[in-house]
């Protein structure tokens, strides 16, 4: 096969995760399995957020760069189950958009917190790639990946893993899908549409699209089955497994009929009027994003989610800039359990949050923080415990060596890094020993974090 047929085929690419559901007969309808989980959203913080700020607070002196918090005194710290937290909240318009507080009473029965985690960097794309795959090492692909690969090792899913951005490479284990909005899923639901909300308004019928489908398999099977390139085979795999997917955009997109788009300018459940708030959209949209990510999931065509939040990375003025963003995160966090769990799927979902990595345990001299390898995680999920902390940091914003058998700190023990966290997130999740994980394992000792 030569490179420019090759290339006409790959370019048809952007149609394969999004094939139209009058491709398919109604006996592929009726073969088509549902994907029933547990599905995963991963929740980037952009940048490198402060967990002194949320998880693992210190306190301070107000107008002392030297001391790790500005915004509020030791004694002001608050405690929740096993959880200390900084006492901070954002709003304006006389309206509280949420709290630490608020987030740690509605869910620490739920989640498990790491403090105290090294990431070994203090550069961006590395410690983003190593946070959400467990490596340095480039294109290795991140946890939603892994989690789709594996679930879709047996017959592909039209969305299996969404993103609207972060560290998403898929280490070619699974078509990666952009999601943005209600209105571009419905386009990849319903790609034969002239209007994605009229049914009457075709391209082409949908006998003819049917025929277009079969000989466009045809066509890319027999150029897979000639081509002897390993590397080139597993392109064309991807592509043919994408085009092969089980029919549930169909039942997607009569989902999205009927789905009420999260406003935070009107009445929905979980959500308080925020009308007015300057700032709140973004909030907004990635609530939307997580909001198709769930229908995804109970329509039973996607099996991981990736969020991605930024404003992380604030070298001036942090408390303004990071307070606010952190609260949003947290809103974030709180709408996708809300979400999850009205909807049926709490119980069968995993969430990670994290990020880059942490910041300065000081300010500079424009009240920024710089970048500091020490951050933490949160998680939660089937076979997880949740109200429980592991991990500490010491007064000055330096992580504590843990046994690795007991997790309690030992000064000749070893620090939590992501690797770790990620090797215990694939053992609780199944996904440990599969064909999928030996492709790309993760080099770390197997540490007690979620047993």
């Amino acid at each position: 096969m030569d490179r420019r047929n090759f290339l006409k085929l790959m370019g048809l690419s952007g149609l394969a995760v999004a094939a139209p559901a009058s491709l398919w007969t109604s006996k592929s309808l009726a073969e088509g399995e549902k994907f029933n989980g547990p599905y995963w959203v991963t929740i980037h913080a952009g940048g490198g957020w402060d967990p002194t700020l949320f998880c693992d607070p210190k306190g301070g002196t107000d107008g002392d760069r030297q001391t790790i918090n500005q915004t509020f005194s030791p004694d002001a710290i608050g405690q929740i189950g096993s959880f200390r937290y900084a006492p901070i909240s954002w709003g304006n318009d006389g309206k509280e958009v949420f709290s630490v507080q608020r987030f740690f009473e509605a869910h620490h029965q739920r989640i498990c917190v790491l403090n105290g985690v090294d990431t070994t960097t203090n550069n961006h794309d590395t410690g983003t790639r190593i946070t959400w795959s467990g490596s340095s090492i480039d294109g290795q692909p991140a946890l939603g990946a892994i989690a789709a690969g594996h679930a879709t090792a047996a017959g592909a899913l039209p969305m299996a893993f969404l993103s609207n951005g972060g560290y998403d490479a898929t280490g070619g284990l699974v078509p990666l899908t952009r999601s943005g909005s209600l209105d571009s899923l419905k386009r990849l639901a319903y790609v034969n549409r002239r209007d994605p909300n009229k049914a009457d308004e075709l391209y082409h019928s949908n006998d003819t699209m049917a025929r277009i489908a079969q000989a466009q398999s045809a066509r890319l099977s027999a150029a897979r089955d000639a081509e002897r390139l390993p590397s080139v085979r597993r392109s064309m795999d991807s592509l043919l497994k994408a085009r092969q997917g089980n029919l549930g955009l169909a039942t997607l997109a009569e989902r999205f009929n009927d789905l009420k788009v999260v406003k935070f300018d009107e009445a929905y459940p979980g959500v308080e009027d925020l009308a007015g708030i300057g700032g709140i959209g973004d909030l907004e949209r990635l609530c939307q994003e997580a909001q198709l990510a769930m229908t995804a999931f109970q329509a039973g065509v996607a099996v991981a989610a990736n969020l991605s939040i930024g404003g992380f990375d604030t070298h001036g003025d942090h408390d303004n800039q990071h307070i606010r963003q952190m609260i949003k995160l947290l809103r974030l966090v709180d709408f996708v359990y809300k979400e999850a769990d009205r909807l049926g799927l709490g119980n069968n979902l995993y969430v990670v949050v994290g990020s880059d990595f942490g910041r300065t345990p000081t300010y500079n001299q424009g009240n920024g923080k710089d970048h500091w390898n020490i951050t933490s995680m949160v998680v939660s999920g089937p076979g997880i415990p949740g109200n429980r902390l592991i991990g500490s940091t010491d007064p000055g914003y330096r992580a504590i060596k843990v046994d690795p058998a007991t997790l309690q700190p030992k000064e000749d023990g070893i620090r939590i890094e992501p690797r770790h966290v990620h090797k215990a997130l694939h053992k609780v999740a199944g996904l440990a020993g599969t064909p999928t994980e030996q492709q790309f394992p993760v080099g770390a000792q197997d540490l007690p974090l979620f047993t």
